[in-house]
């Protein structure tokens, strides 16, 4: 697989910001200072910030104590473990199939059940992931 699909999966902190992940964070800035969970001036400490963060691993010291506006790190995590199982279990079973057709006992992909259903676990977990980065207004309060 190709390095650039797994990366969001695998290391999604170490995602370079894109210019979209830079305006969405920038308005998430503006609507915490309407909001009042952040000062004019601690914004634009922040935005200072943002302009050297590279990675969306850095927007979590751009947003530190503003609730909402980057993924819990518990999803993150699970995002990784989950992607990691599920690579596993894909490599594990098609090996196994091929081995067994080798053999002389070749079958349906019985492997694709178990990887297909995963995989809609990691989609999920993926898009939820990537709904942070892709809001432009934050929660107070919340």
């Amino acid at each position: 697989m190709n390095t650039v699909l797994l990366d969001p999966l695998l290391l999604p902190d170490q995602v370079v910001l894109t210019d979209a992940d830079r305006r969405s964070a920038t308005a998430k800035l503006d609507s915490a200072v309407r909001r009042g969970a952040l000062t004019p001036p601690a914004a634009s400490d922040r935005l200072s910030l943002l302009a050297n963060a590279r990675n969306r691993g850095d927007l979590r010291q751009v947003f530190a104590g503003v609730a909402d506006a980057t993924p819990p790190r518990g999803l993150t995590v699970a995002l990784r473990a989950v992607t990691g199982v599920w690579l596993v279990t894909c490599v594990v079973q098609f090996v196994i199939w091929v081995t067994l057709a080798v053999f002389g006992h070749f079958d349906w992909p019985w492997w694709l059940w178990s990887d297909l259903g995963l995989g809609m676990v990691v989609g999920i977990l993926w898009w939820t992931h990537e709904s942070y980065h892709r809001k432009t207004d934050v929660q107070v309060g919340v």
